[in-house]
C-alpha cells in the first residue's frame, strides 16, 4: 500500500483567489520567551489551498461544510489525466474511460505543474465547462476533484458561475486545490478529512489517495 498526500502546504505567500489573503501565522506563545509551550494563531481564507466546496457556497439556504456527507469524501475514487488546452467539456468525459457507477472524479490537468513550479496565481487555468459539470450531475457523482482553485473558468461570476451551480446544486462534493503533480491516472482510495466548521462556506482539507 501507498499512501499519496495530495494536499498543498499552507504557507505564507502561497497563490490565492485573487482577492482572498494568504495564510497568516502569529505567535501567541513561545517557549524561547519563557512560555510553557509554543502555540501560534492562524488567519487565513476559507478557501486556502487545498479545500472543499459545500452547496452554501454557491447556493443561499445550502448546507453547510460540517454538513458534507461523510461517504462522499472516503471511497474510491477515479483520477483522470487531461491533457487539452480547452476546458474539459462533456464530449471529452465520454471518450475518458470513466466506468458507469463511479462515484467520484479528480481531474489532473496542466495545472499539477504550477505547484512544484511555485508558480503566481494563473489565471488561465483548465477548468470544466458547464457541459462537463452536467455531465458529472447526470453520472450521479458523489464528489469532483480538480487540480487548481477553481472547478470552472476564471471570470465565471458574470455568466452566473454555472459550474459550481450545475455540481453543487446535485449535492456534489467539490475539493479544489488538490497537488496531483506527483500522481498518475488510475483507481485509488480517496481520502478528504475537511475541517468541520459550524456554518461555514468552505474549509480546508488534508487529503490522501491510497494505492493498494
Amino acid at each position: 500500500m501507498k499512501v499519496h498526500d495530495v494536499t498543498l502546504v499552507l504557507r505564507p505567500g502561497m497563490p490565492t483567489w485573487p482577492g482572498e489573503s494568504g495564510p497568516v501565522f502569529t505567535p501567541l506563545r513561545r517557549i524561547a520567551k519563557g512560555d510553557g509551550a509554543n502555540v501560534s494563531t492562524i488567519s487565513l481564507s476559507n478557501h486556502t489551498g487545498t479545500h472543499v466546496d459545500p452547496p452554501i457556497h454557491f447556493i443561499e439556504g445550502g448546507k453547510t461544510v460540517e454538513s458534507l456527507p461523510a461517504d462522499a469524501l472516503v471511497g474510491p475514487c477515479r483520477l483522470v489525466e487531461y491533457d487539452g488546452d480547452d476546458h474539459i467539456a462533456a464530449s471529452w468525459l465520454e471518450t475518458a474511460g470513466i466506468p458507469r457507477g463511479t462515484q467520484r472524479v479528480l481531474f489532473k490537468t496542466s495545472n499539477s505543474a504550477h505547484w512544484p513550479a511555485n508558480d503566481p496565481f494563473d489565471k488561465d487555468f483548465i477548468a470544466l465547462d458547464r457541459s462537463g459539470a452536467e455531465w458529472c450531475a447526470a453520472r450521479g457523482l458523489k464528489l469532483v476533484g480538480v487540480d487548481y482553485l477553481s472547478c470552472e473558468p476564471f471570470g465565471s461570476g458574470k455568466i452566473g458561475h454555472p459550474v459550481h451551480m450545475a455540481l453543487l446544486g446535485a449535492g456534489i462534493v467539490i475539493i479544489e486545490g488538490l497537488d496531483l503533480s506527483q500522481v498518475g491516472a488510475g483507481e485509488y482510495e480517496l481520502v478528504c478529512g475537511s475541517l468541520k466548521l459550524e456554518g461555514s462556506d468552505g474549509a480546508p482539507a488534508r487529503v490522501f489517495l491510497i494505492e493498494r
